[in-house]
């Protein structure tokens, strides 16, 4: 029986995951695993492990080994049914690293037809994934989004988003409506470039047609990489799919200019520049002006330290730096 494998990325988030997983376990069908893929560490691993363990049944199984050199411990929810693999990374992967390894660990199991892609910071009200699946089989979508509601003020994050080229920024359709609008789906489908990374339902066909994730990337960027690549597939947006998202809790990147975290503002104005190189080269000396000029609405809003932490970010991006920014590796261990 074909099944979908949730697929979530941490980072040293116990917190986040565990309220991820307490809304799975309401869940209204289908069949579905869960896999969290933790990219921070041995005590990140053991950490997460425990702070499951309330939430789930004893060990199904003894920790494996896969490909991508994962330690997988394997639990089960204690609605009896639903296993959660929890894969720990042989280092900081990223985001699409991440969803990469997990794809990987996957891949010679024939009956899993979908992933769906979730935020840690996410809490997935029960219909959402029979929603997105439901979405999905009524024509030829690779990849469908949901109803993304922040938490904190009950309005739309977005139905789906559009990339604005010339400036490399995406821009978020339907931001700000109340929760319970109805948009236009058909309209919303149309004008949809890429699907929202806290809620992505992607069928095996597109994986296995397009590809895995690039992840050079290594934050920011990913998701719109890979619609982008979609081929003939199309983009869909399940409406009664309802995915509320602290938005940005895990890194810091839902502040201020100001308080935003170094790493994840590096990283976005990198981003930019390296996804604008691959799908847009006849104007990237335009947009790479741009970005630099868009830069300084950091210091426009006192955010100084930021703001050299953006341009940093940008040059790195001119460059076309990938992976893990050098700058932000942890200073050697002391004797």
């Amino acid at each position: 029986m074909s099944y979908c494998a949730i697929v979530i990325v941490g980072f040293r988030c116990p917190d986040d995951i565990v309220g991820c997983v307490s809304s799975l376990r309401e869940m209204d069908g289908p069949d579905h695993t869960i896999h969290i893929c933790e990219n921070g560490g041995d005590t990140a691993f053991a950490e997460l492990c425990a702070s499951l363990r309330p939430l789930c049944e004893a060990d199904a199984s003894a920790p494996d080994l896969s490909k991508r050199g994962l330690a997988t411990r394997v639990l089960t929810l204690s609605d009896g049914k639903t296993r959660i693999f929890v894969h720990r990374a042989p280092g900081n992967l990223g985001y699409a690293g991440g969803i990469n390894a997990v794809l990987d660990h996957l891949a010679s199991d024939p009956d899993w037809d979908a992933i769906w892609i979730l935020n840690p910071d996410t809490a997935p009200e029960p219909a959402a994934l029979k929603s997105l699946k439901a979405r999905a089989a009524q024509g030829s979508y690779g990849v469908v989004g949901s109803r993304i509601v922040l938490t904190h003020n009950q309005r739309i994050q977005m139905y789906g988003g559009r990339w604005r080229r010339w400036i490399a920024r995406g821009w978020n359709i339907g931001l700000g409506e109340p929760a319970s609008a109805t948009p236009d789906i058909a309209q919303v489908e149309a004008e949809m470039q890429y699907v929202c990374g806290a809620s992505m339902y992607v069928i095996r066909p597109f994986i296995e047609a397009v590809g895995p994730m690039e992840e050079g990337y290594f934050l920011y960027a990913e998701e719109v990489d890979w619609c982008l690549r979609r081929g003939s597939f199309r983009l869909g947006y399940a409406h009664e799919s309802i995915v509320h998202h602290h938005h940005g809790a895990t890194i810091g990147s839902n502040h201020s200019r100001k308080a935003r975290s170094s790493f994840s503002v590096f990283l976005d104005e990198r981003s930019k520049l390296l996804l604008t190189r691959r799908f847009y080269p006849g104007i990237f000396p335009l947009v790479a002006v741009s970005t630099l000029l868009l830069t300084t609405q950091y210091a426009a809003q006192g955010a100084y330290k930021n703001f050299g932490v953006a341009l940093a970010g940008w040059f790195s991006g001119l460059k076309g730096d990938t992976g893990f920014p050098a700058k932000f590796a942890p200073p050697p261990a002391r004797p």
